[in-house]
């Protein structure tokens, strides 16, 4: 237990769940991500959004560092994130559920934007009611190829833009069961890491991120 508790009831061993998303929608999102550094896709029911959360009752969450970084690098953050999620785990087989998932519509795409990579860093964040979220940032070097934020409740703006300032700002429509595909290095050949931030939070908010972190597949 930390200094805001866990989420509650627990379901490790528990079948992955049923994804909305075929392999032909998940090759679309990863062409529209190409284009605009972006996409959200429909992933879960409610129901299943709602078992994952239940499934998380023995992960323990702290609280994030308020700020990464100084003067006008500074991030402000806002939320409680549980790193350490053990396999097996109810969403780490959703996670392996959606790598799957990349990896057909990669297999069916006349030019796949990224090779097939496994999905080997798994955080769950929780964001309270009128949290201030996280400030626009860039996810750290390691992680590559492609990011999936997976909302699983509550709602917030989740948005790109071009710097630290949250210049030239853009928001994706997403919400509870939504797959939010960002681009990261090595995606369409590109080396780009977009600046994306989290702000509006009024209902309490669970999100998945999964993502690719090099250092660990290169030790694997």
């Amino acid at each position: 237990m930390t200094e805001r508790g866990r989420v509650n009831g627990g379901a490790a061993q528990a079948p992955s769940p049923v994804l909305r998303a075929g392999p032909e929608a998940m090759a679309a999102a990863l062409d529209r991500t190409a284009r605009e550094d972006a996409a959200v896709l429909p992933l879960l029911e409610p129901a299943a959004c709602q078992e994952l959360i239940a499934s998380g009752a023995d992960l323990s969450f702290r609280a994030a560092k308020p700020v990464m970084g100084e003067g006008e690098r500074a991030v402000y953050q806002d939320f409680d994130i549980c790193l350490r999620i053990p396999r097996p785990h109810r969403l780490w087989r959703l996670t392996e559920a959606v790598e799957r998932l990349v990896a057909a519509a990669l297999a069916a795409m006349d030019a796949p934007p990224l090779d097939e990579l496994p999905l080997n860093d798994l955080v769950l964040q929780r964001y309270p009611p009128g949290a201030r979220g996280i400030t626009p940032h860039r996810d750290h070097v390691r992680y590559v190829g492609l990011v999936v934020i997976v909302q699983l409740s509550g709602d917030g703006r989740f948005g790109l833009c071009a710097d630290r300032a949250g210049a030239g700002a853009r928001t994706l429509a997403a919400g509870p069961g939504d797959a939010i595909l960002m681009r990261a290095p090595g995606f369409a050949g590109a080396s780009e890491r977009p600046f994306h931030f989290l702000d509006g939070i009024t209902v309490e908010r669970y999100s998945l991120g999964m993502r690719c972190d090099r250092t660990t597949a290169a030790a694997a």
